[in-house]
């Protein structure tokens, strides 16, 4: 009589087919482009059945660019938890940059960002997933610091940070020497500098 593999070791091999298909969608994106990659072309390349597939997509598109399940909630309960004397900002900065080295060390964001390099035409697809994460962020900024959602500190704290984020990705070169999470806090750190700039001398 043979047993069923313990609840960690089975959503673990979900998570591998999960970012299998994910790492097969992105690089079949890059290779041929959108329009002429299928679903069966990604099972092809990840090893696994269509019926597997959809067991984790719906479409293509979202072997691409979708979130794991349960993502956003993450971001938002480790941002609350975060200690206490650190200020909002600190807290989604240290979150924020902790899931970014997550998602470089699986590989999946270095094709991601990547891909959106290459195909801009690709950016608004990715919109809704942003905005989950967003969302997320003024949530937790919201229960660090009692006020509302629509208060403007808030939202304007989650906007500053998430666009520190965006803008460290889009600038970020996997081949430069910095890793994504380096980019991100010199991105932040500007932000704490109130942006200043000057201009070069002659």
């Amino acid at each position: 009589m043979t047993t069923s593999p313990p609840d960690g070791l089975r959503e673990r091999k979900k998570r591998a087919t999960r970012s299998a298909l994910q790492s097969s969608a992105v690089a079949l994106f890059r290779r041929h482009g959108p329009d002429a990659v299928t679903v069966e072309d990604i099972c092809a390349d990840a090893g696994v059945s269509p019926r597997t597939f959809f067991n984790y997509f719906s479409t293509k598109e979202e072997a691409v660019f979708l979130l794991e399940e349960g993502v956003p909630s993450l971001i938002q309960q480790r941002i609350i938890d975060r200690p206490a004397h650190e200020a909002p900002l600190e807290a989604v900065h240290a979150v924020l940059a902790e899931r970014l080295g997550e998602l470089t060390t699986g590989g999946i964001l270095v094709g991601r960002a990547a891909l959106l390099r290459e195909r801009p035409e690709l950016l608004p697809r990715i919109a809704q997933t942003h905005r989950a994460v967003q969302d997320a962020v003024i949530a937790a900024v919201a229960a660090r610091t009692g006020l509302p959602e629509s208060d403007l500190y808030v939202c304007t704290t989650a906007a500053v940070a998430f666009a520190a984020q965006q803008a460290a990705v889009a600038c970020w070169q996997p081949d430069s020497g910095d890793d994504a999470v380096t980019v991100f806090n010199r991105a932040v750190g500007l932000v704490r500098n109130g942006l200043s700039w000057e201009p070069p001398t002659r």
